[in-house]
């Protein structure tokens, strides 16, 4: 191999060249511009830029530090989100329901339900219907003669018919089961069972309605045979009957002992009747609070980050974060947000939950309202996260110089770009050989 190249040569066929002397440092036989060759020059270069600390290290810093601010915009822009009200799961939209007798009522509000006071009471539950029949002993032949018997089911003003088969030698516990049997597999909306009492030594027949309410009541009737009749299915010792409740003092009646109001986004359940329970629908203050926890530390992190990585991150990230606070300043002060000298906020946890409570309407204009923090501060951050990272880097930082794009996209040396710049065919390959 040839011991010297011809550098005037090199200058005037690559007239980038002089941006590329850093990576060689003649001192060292590695990078020694003799030693180049096709298979080496990625470690050459590479090694070169380990020589050249400012030139090499900066870049992969710079990419480092962009990354984490990407993410950090990301997680903000999430937690800002959910404070937005065009966010169908923002926290001011998400409610509570309270009970003032919850062993009587319980009660379940949904996203978008009405804050609101309700008084109830409950008259009647809704049942449903029962039916026990004789008592049978267990073990004793069936007085039924053998063959098959059916009967009708009248439930919820459908009619069924069902049948069973009585056989030579059946006990009454056999009857009861195979009669509860073709009960069931009908799946009309009764069902049966048979309780059997060993002490006594007997059985019988409970039918109920799956539902309750009047409109699930059934009655059993015998066809061919007197089955019904014999095993007193169609005895009723518990009838059907629908809810009777108010609301606010307006009368009404449900098949069941759930009801839905408020367009269906507050839900009622009756267990006992009660007179007077108060039902109250308000703003959920604790998810409300952990929200606007969450996006002051995740804001506090991302500003935080910015201010200590200056020399690589745009002073941009660092104003376009402050500068959104101004707009809401008054609004966020009243309710317990205030700026640090740092420029980070600060939260009086106390200020902000009577705020909730008793000022909901300034908490929702302060973050989620024209110019609101949260706005600003989400819009923001998903400009950032959406953004080339070399948008937000700063510009007056000292680069490695990059005229050529010898670096891709993440910083990193572009190996088969330095060999093609450096080692191209022709006279200057020539004279390396």
């Amino acid at each position: 191999m040839a011991g010297s190249i011809d550098t005037s040569y090199m200058y005037m066929m690559y007239p980038y060249h002089s941006d590329y002397s850093y990576l060689f440092n003649m001192s060292n036989p590695l990078t020694s511009m003799q030693n180049i060759v096709p298979d080496n020059i990625f470690q050459i270069a590479q090694q070169a830029m380990y020589t050249n600390i400012e030139n090499q290290q900066l870049p992969m810093q710079t990419t480092n530090a962009l990354v984490m601010l990407n993410s950090y915009a990301n997680n903000l822009g999430e937690t800002a989100s959910q404070l937005q009200l065009t966010s169908p799961n923002n926290v001011f939209n998400q409610m509570v329901a309270t009970s003032s007798d919850p062993n009587f009522i319980s009660v379940l509000a949904q996203a978008g339900a009405t804050a609101s006071t309700y008084s109830v009471s409950v008259n009647q539950l809704a049942m449903a219907q029962q039916n026990i029949g004789t008592s049978l002993a267990s073990n004793s032949v069936t007085s039924l003669t053998p063959g098959t018997y059916s009967f009708t089911a009248q439930v919820g003003g459908q009619q069924y018919n069902i049948s069973f088969n009585v056989n030579q030698g059946d006990t009454n516990q056999t009857v009861l089961d195979n009669m509860a049997q073709a009960i069931n597999s009908a799946n009309i909306g009764i069902t049966a069972v048979v309780n059997n009492n060993s002490y006594l030594g007997t059985s019988q027949l409970e039918i109920n309605a799956n539902s309750t309410g009047t409109n699930n009541a059934f009655t059993l009737t015998d066809v061919n045979g007197n089955a019904v009749s014999y095993t007193g299915a169609n005895t009723v010792s518990v009838e059907a009957t629908n809810a009777n409740y108010t609301i606010n003092g307006v009368s009404n009646t449900s098949q069941s002992n759930t009801v839905n109001i408020d367009n269906n986004n507050l839900t009622i359940t009756f267990a006992k009747t009660v007179s007077n329970a108060t039902v109250t629908v308000m703003p959920d203050t604790q998810s409300i609070s952990d929200s606007i926890n969450n996006f002051v530390n995740e804001y506090n992190e991302m500003l935080t980050y910015a201010n200590q990585n200056q020399q690589y991150i745009s002073p941009l990230v660092v104003s376009g974060l402050t500068q959104s606070y101004e707009y809401q300043a008054s609004n966020l002060q009243a309710i317990g947000i205030t700026q640090n000298p740092d420029m980070t906020f600060s939260i009086d946890q106390n200020t902000l939950n009577n705020a909730i409570q008793n000022n909901f309407s300034t908490v929702q204009a302060a973050f989620a309202g024209f110019d609101g923090l949260a706005v600003n501060v989400g819009q923001f951050a998903g400009q950032i996260a959406e953004s080339p990272l070399t948008d937000y880097a700063n510009e007056v930082m000292p680069t490695v110089n990059n005229n050529m794009g010898i670096y891709n996209s993440t910083g990193m040396l572009d190996a088969s770009l330095i060999q093609t710049m450096l080692m191209p065919s022709g006279q200057f390959i020539n004279s390396l050989i």
